[in-house]
């Protein structure tokens, strides 16, 4: 990649070294779905409302946004090797942190740990690969790195729904602790240490070409529409349907499986003809999607929710690879780092929104809407006051829990609870098909033409 380093970074163990990488990956991605589905039993725990899980949520993927760029930067002047490995034993330790919480600041200042330690690993696996392997065989490395990420992100709800049934939430994290000693292990046994020589402005030379520009929007918009569509669809199955962890996981399976197939395919497609139409119409398949998951009812059977499901899983494998290639492929090739985690920021930010605006509609939902549908049930209004000061509950798809109240007045509140959570989170996901819809022409603006392979 870049022509000069300080030491070849050749790997004598090549694949050891897409192994511990891919480890590193593997805990970063699982941990952003272990909150989801960890969400509810965290709330009980903790006794945090959903103002807070976002906070938790949130604080993890901001900090690893805002740290993904000046940590690519640090691994090429201090070392890719070094930085990983600090990466990856900070993150174990966060984990640990994590594991040992008892209150909603200790995991929100420990989820910034792992925000920041996941940033010194990202752009640090990437540079890795490019030393570790030659060129000509990257591309296929790269391929495999890219599967086994989404594969994490495919099975991680169910893996992490068992082990929060079994173990508990703790246990979730607390697996990151031998995974980042192993990886740490490995790399350094498979790689030694590499330093790219600096470029001025990095960041501004990826970002100076228009494709990469508009790629980098539409990677994050992807983001923005599946964090927040795993955020609300993990109440709904727990909260609402009223399963366990792991039935809630095994359900999110659909989608997540879904992105496995469809980014070869976006991959494919993209080299062929170019990223145009596999970035639109992966587009249009997730709105498509969306405005089919906005048409569920509250006791959906699986196949309602598993047929859009699919359709967003798919067309966000798609539509994410196609994009993606276009930030690699027309960036400077010695600043391909630096291209990978403008996508991973871009990623990030996307996620970031993603949970705090729709799960905004679906406060600002409940809001209006719960006093005037338990008038309308028939509930007291003595009854109703106690119901409307538990509204955060009603938020996370919960009943309010009234002391005393009738069987028959308890049902209509959690009937209404339910229904008003679900109409919510209809309006949510409409509202991400829409901005999806929009955006979709900026696909057209990243070429129509096989990508070089230079």
């Amino acid at each position: 990649m870049v022509p000069a380093d300080d030491a070849s970074g050749a790997a004598a163990r090549p694949w050891l070294a897409l192994a511990a990488v891919c480890m590193g990956g593997i805990m970063v991605v699982l941990d952003g779905s272990a909150v989801t589905i960890a969400a509810p039993r965290i709330a009980r725990s903790v006794h945090a409302s959903l103002g807070d899980l976002e906070l938790i949520a949130n604080v993890y993927l901001v900090v690893l946004a805002l740290g993904i760029l000046p940590a690519g930067r640090l691994a090429d002047r201090v070392g890719r090797r070094a930085t990983f490995i600090a990466g990856a034993l900070g993150f174990g330790a966060s984990s640990l942190a994590i594991s040992l919480s008892h209150s909603v600041g200790e995991l929100v200042v420990f989820r910034a740990g792992q925000g920041l330690f996941g940033a010194l690993l990202q752009p640090a696996a990437l540079a890795l690969l490019s030393t570790a392997f030659p060129r000509e065989r990257l591309g296929a490395v790269l391929g495999i790195w890219g599967a086994v990420n989404a594969l994490a992100i495919g099975v991680g709800p169910v893996i992490a729904g068992f082990i929060v049934q079994g173990l508990g939430w703790p246990a979730v994290f607390l697996l990151n602790v031998p995974v980042a000693l192993v990886a740490v292990m490995v790399i350094l046994a498979a790689v030694s240490e590499s330093r790219a020589q600096p470029s001025p402005r990095p960041l501004r030379r990826v970002l100076a070409t228009r494709p990469v520009r508009w790629a980098a929007a539409l990677v994050a918009m992807s983001s923005f529409a599946v964090f927040g569509l795993l955020f609300l669809l993990t109440f709904y199955l727990q909260n609402v349907h009223g399963f366990k962890p792991s039935t809630a996981g095994a359900w999110l399976l659909t989608p997540t499986l879904a992105v496995v197939i469809g980014a070869p395919v976006g991959g494919v497609v993209a080299e062929r003809i170019g990223p145009r139409r596999p970035v639109v119409l992966g587009m249009l398949a997730v709105a498509g999607g969306l405005v089919g998951l906005a048409q569920v009812p509250v006791d959906a059977a699986f196949w309602q929710v598993a047929a859009p499901a699919v359709l967003i899983g798919f067309g966000t494998g798609a539509w994410v690879i196609a994009a993606t290639r276009t930030i690699v492929t027309e960036s400077p090739e010695q600043l391909v780092g630096t291209a990978s985690a403008l996508q991973q920021a871009a990623s990030q930010v996307g996620g970031v929104l993603g949970i705090a605006i729709l799960g905004a509609v679906m406060s600002i939902r409940v809001g209006d809407d719960l006093a005037r549908r338990l008038h309308e049930g028939g509930v007291p209004r003595s009854l109703a006051a106690v119901a409307l000061r538990s509204r955060g509950l009603v938020v996370e798809g919960r009943a309010p829990v009234l002391r005393g109240a009738p069987p028959q007045v308890a049902h209509v509140v959690a009937t209404v609870s339910h229904a008003l959570f679900t109409d919510g989170m209809h309006s949510a996901f409409l509202l991400s098909a829409a901005l999806i819809v929009l955006a979709s022409p900026l696909g057209l603006l990243l070429g129509s033409v096989r990508p070089p392979s230079a």
